[in-house]
């Protein structure tokens, strides 16, 4: 992993073209932007095309966000992303999530109702083999979900597998 940034920071003030409103709307909601997004707006289309889909799937949709963000949480833990823990962390709590609530997503799943069980085992099953996830986890995630959830809910998971290798091979961590 980067210890430090390995690509140019695009400050507020620098950012061009397709990401200077992405910059304004994350000043506008967030009060900043954060060093991901200032990393990737050195492809500004990229910037915006991830956040665009950032939105919808972390966003509103057929599976509670609490859910979604705890299986961000979980992919983030089983791939070391600090920054990304933090962001998670931080979002579960917005979201009224307990801390004792988060730590049973990484050590005790058992405490969790059954279909975020089931969202869970098959995070971590995809994030640390995609190919080989067993049926039963399919089967177990099936008796929760329906087709579009489980694709929403596999939207999610590669989401963060992806922006967790983006912020550690790129040396974005937390401040």
């Amino acid at each position: 992993m980067a210890t430090t940034t390995q690509v140019h920071i695009v400050e507020e003030g620098e950012a061009q073209g397709a990401a200077a409103p992405v910059f304004q709307e994350f000043i506008d909601t967030k009060g900043g932007v954060p060093e991901w997004a200032q990393v990737m707006a050195n492809r500004p289309e990229m910037l915006v095309a991830f956040y665009e889909l950032f939105k919808v799937t972390m966003g509103p949709g057929l599976v509670e966000q609490d859910n979604k963000w705890k299986i961000a949480f979980k992919v983030s833990k089983l791939n070391k992303c600090e920054y990304c823990i933090g962001v998670t962390e931080s979002m579960l709590a917005k979201l009224g999530v307990s801390a004792e609530d988060m730590r049973y997503v990484d050590t005790d799943i058992s405490q969790m109702k059954p279909d975020e069980q089931a969202a869970v085992r098959y995070a971590e099953a995809v994030t640390l083999d995609a190919v080989e996830v067993p049926e039963e986890i399919y089967t177990e995630l099936k008796n929760h979900y329906d087709d579009a959830q489980i694709v929403e809910l596999t939207g999610a998971i590669g989401l963060f597998n992806y922006i967790n290798r983006f912020n550690d091979a790129l040396g974005v961590m937390p401040r």
